[in-house]
């Protein structure tokens, strides 16, 4: 009988978005793969690909009741008595938690991987102390703990005692497929307009800085009034800091932004612009940002960590302070300011640090590494 790894997260986009092609090459050597994540807009994408989906109903994001959290402890634990996999992997905060708890009561291995910890949880404060305790008694249970940048690990670790050092272990993101998927190699790119177009790429929460993106963008077009700036992503997510549906329209009625929607398939519409800006507070490993440098494109974004790891200052972007307008407007005048054939290098210079830091292949054979070592397997 083929061996099972059930995967928990706290969005079925999540895993179509960022570990699809991990999940399918684990399908492929054979392992019955379970996922295991609430229902949205993405999770009939598993069955297209053969993969079991079970859903998660419990999971309340913006919830902080004790009781809630108990009960998505128990069904967790329940769906784990009845699938009984050998090894479980828990991506995000909740299932870092609960997942790793149940999977530990009922004897299953398992890896957490903190894809984040939010700008929130760093500033402190009761709910981030609640959440240290949670963390403290729940992640002794794993095997392993993975982190996607080194602030994360060093605040675990170092600063808040959480988790020993020889079994945190450290990622360089979640991977891109420069090679293939996010490769510009004979893709045209398609303009309306000879103006320089500026993208923010992300879920529309105002920890992702989409407002300072705005404000910034009215600063630069007080002074370049032809240069346009466009937004891209879902909206109305199931997130406290998520940017309500009226505060989009007010933007969009200045003429500052043009929102573009969301799409499953983001690679032609980066490839519609010049320079992709996440101003984010706090990120695991920018997805957002690793997908637009592959395709070649020059970034912006914020000197936090997630962020800083994937831009060379003056070489494949520019960074800007946090939480700060007139930052972010200065680093969009000095991409302004560079000629094409400067801005065209700083694209190439991008992509080719994907390929050489943060190849998907690498952080993919990293898993199967573990994945065999914990489940006492010789190489498939």
């Amino acid at each position: 009988m083929n061996k099972r790894i059930a995967l928990v997260s706290n969005t079925s986009w999540s895993f179509v978005k960022f570990r699809l092609p991990l999940l399918i090459r684990l399908k492929a050597a054979g392992y019955g793969v379970i996922v295991v994540a609430p229902p949205d807009e993405e999770s009939a994408v598993f069955a297209e690909h053969g993969l079991t989906y079970v859903p998660l109903l419990k999971l309340q994001q913006k919830g902080k009741n004790p009781w809630h959290d108990y009960r998505l402890y128990r069904e967790i634990r329940q769906i784990y008595a009845t699938w009984r996999p050998d090894l479980a992997i828990h991506y995000t905060i909740k299932p870092n938690i609960y997942a790793t708890k149940a999977a530990s009561s009922l004897g299953i291995p398992c890896i957490a991987v903190i894809t984040g910890l939010g700008y929130a949880y760093i500033n402190g404060g009761l709910l981030a102390k609640i959440t240290d305790f949670l963390y403290k008694h729940a992640l002794k249970h794993a095997e392993q703990v993975w982190f996607l940048n080194r602030d994360d690990r060093a605040v675990f670790v170092q600063t808040r005692k959480i988790v020993q050092a020889s079994r945190a272990v450290l990622l360089n993101g979640e991977g891109i497929d420069a090679k293939k998927r996010f490769n510009p190699e004979g893709v045209e790119r398609k303009r309306e307009s000879g103006a320089l177009r500026f993208l923010f790429v992300g879920r529309l929460l105002h920890d992702k800085g989409i407002g300072e993106y705005v404000e910034a963008a009215a600063q630069v077009k007080a002074r370049h009034p032809e240069m346009e700036f466009n937004i891209l992503g879902y909206l109305n997510v199931d997130n406290p800091s998520a940017v309500r549906a009226e505060t989009l329209a007010a933007w969009e009625e200045r003429g500052v932004v043009k929102y573009l929607g969301a799409v499953a398939d983001v690679r032609s519409v980066l490839l519609q612009h010049d320079c992709v800006v996440l101003p984010s507070y706090r990120e695991g490993m920018s997805t957002t940002l690793m997908e637009a440098a592959a395709l070649g494109l020059p970034l912006i974004a914020t000197d936090i960590p997630g962020c800083k790891e994937l831009v060379d200052e003056g070489v494949t972007g520019f960074l800007c302070r946090p939480k700060d307008v007139s930052s972010l407007a200065n680093r969009m005048a000095d991409f302004i300011r560079l000629s094409p054939s400067a801005r065209l290098a700083m694209g190439q210079q991008g992509r080719e640090k994907m390929l050489r830091e943060f190849d998907m292949d690498a952080v993919i054979a990293y898993y199967f590494t573990v994945i065999r070592n914990l489940l006492n397997e010789s190489a498939k």
